[in-house]
C-alpha cells in the first residue's frame, strides 16, 4: 500500500514484503512578525509574511523488511549533498511543493556480521525549496 512519496527518490510503502514508512512526522510554519515600540505603550506586531515550512520525521529500517536499509540511507545522503529538492507527498495530499533535505542524522541500532546494518534510524528535516 502507497503512503506516499519524495519524488521519486524516496517512496513511502508497506506491504507483505517491504515496509518503508516514517514515524512522529511534524510540519511546521512560522510567521515572520516586527514588533514596532511605541512610547508608554505595548509594542505593535506587523506580519511581515511566513517562513520557510519545515517537515521534520524519523525512519526507521529494518533489513527484515526493508532489503537494503544502508542503500536507503546512502540515496538520501546523496540526495541532500547535491541539494535535490522535489515534491513530498503523504496520502495522496502534497504536504510541500518542493522540499529539500536541511538535515539528516541516522543511528546504527544494530550492526551485525562483516558489519552489515541490520537496523537503522534516520532523522529527516526538509525545508520548503523557493
Amino acid at each position: 500500500m502507497k503512503i506516499g512519496n519524495w519524488g521519486k527518490t524516496l517512496k513511502f510503502a508497506t506491504s507483505d514484503t517491504r515496509i518503508l514508512t516514517f514515524q512522529n512526522m511534524q510540519h511546521t510554519f512560522t510567521a515572520r512578525t516586527n514588533a514596532h515600540n511605541i512610547i508608554g505603550k505595548k509594542p505593535r506586531l506587523e506580519f511581515m509574511g511566513g517562513n520557510l515550512e519545515t517537515v521534520t520525521f524519523t525512519m526507521e529500517l529494518n533489513a527484515l523488511v526493508c532489503k537494503k536499509p544502508r542503500k536507503v540511507e546512502q540515496r538520501l545522503f546523496k540526495r541532500a549533498r547535491k541539494g535535490y529538492y522535489a515534491k513530498l507527498v503523504v496520502g495522496g495530499k502534497r504536504v510541500l511543493k518542493k522540499a529539500m533535505i536541511t538535515s539528516i542524522s541516522s543511528e546504527y541500532e544494530v550492526v551485525i556480521k562483516k558489519g552489515k546494518i541490520y537496523s537503522l534510524k534516520i532523522d529527516v528535516t526538509m525545508t520548503e525549496y523557493r
